[in-house]
């Protein structure tokens, strides 16, 4: 040790190696800082695409959602208009009202049954609406509750025992169909509905909605 101390040559073969190593250090440690910092610089941005890919594809998710449910909800308001259109009792609205009046008014017809389907309440409130406008038309009407036909809709018969001429059935078809009324031609015998039926009479079946 102490012979290396006093040599030129290897004191300066140290001086060299110290020298060297001083040089590359710097050198090293800063390739080192800014693979580091490169590395890190590549994760941030990798961080920040993955977090940007996946709040896209998040909003994308919850727009499709979105636009499902709005589709839902519209079938499903569609659907309940349906069901309270078919569970609401049937009117005359005042159009229906006015375009039986207009066809119906001056015209010179046989006396008219109203025969309403037994075991429901509601056609025998559609039947006493229909019944109402007649007369309102100057028709002689008469109101039956014991009709035993369960069909849907409206229908148009005759009571014709002594098969005499009846006028009025014709125009009583054409002002229901103008006012859109659920109009169905059926073969109706008179025995269907109980009670006493004058011979002679136009017959308006109500049956059930």
């Amino acid at each position: 040790m102490l012979g290396l101390w006093d040599s030129v040559t290897e004191l300066r073969r140290i001086e060299f190696i110290v020298l060297l190593v001083t040089m590359i250090t710097p050198v090293l440690c800063g390739t080192v800082i800014l693979s580091i910092r490169h590395r890190i610089k590549t994760l941030q941005m990798q961080s920040i695409q993955s977090e940007r890919l996946t709040y896209e594809q998040t909003v994308h998710k919850l727009e499709n959602k979105t636009q499902q449910l709005e589709t839902n909800l519209q079938t499903n308001r569609h659907d309940l208009s349906s069901l309270r259109q078919m569970a609401a009792p049937r009117q005359l609205t005042a159009e229906q009202q006015q375009i039986l009046l207009e066809k119906l008014r001056r015209v010179k017809a046989a006396p008219v049954i109203v025969a309403a389907y037994s075991f429901e309440e509601e056609s025998a409130a559609y039947a006493a609406q229909i019944a109402s406008v007649l007369r309102q038309a100057g028709w002689e009407v008469t109101i039956n509750h014991a009709s035993m036909n369960d069909f849907k809709g409206v229908s148009l018969g005759t009571v014709n025992l002594m098969r005499k001429p009846l006028i009025g059935l014709h125009e009583l078809a054409e002002a229901f169909t103008a006012a859109q009324l659920e109009l169905r031609q059926r073969n109706i015998a008179p025995d269907s509905i109980a009670g006493s039926l004058e011979d002679g009479s136009l017959l308006v079946i109500v049956g059930r909605k």
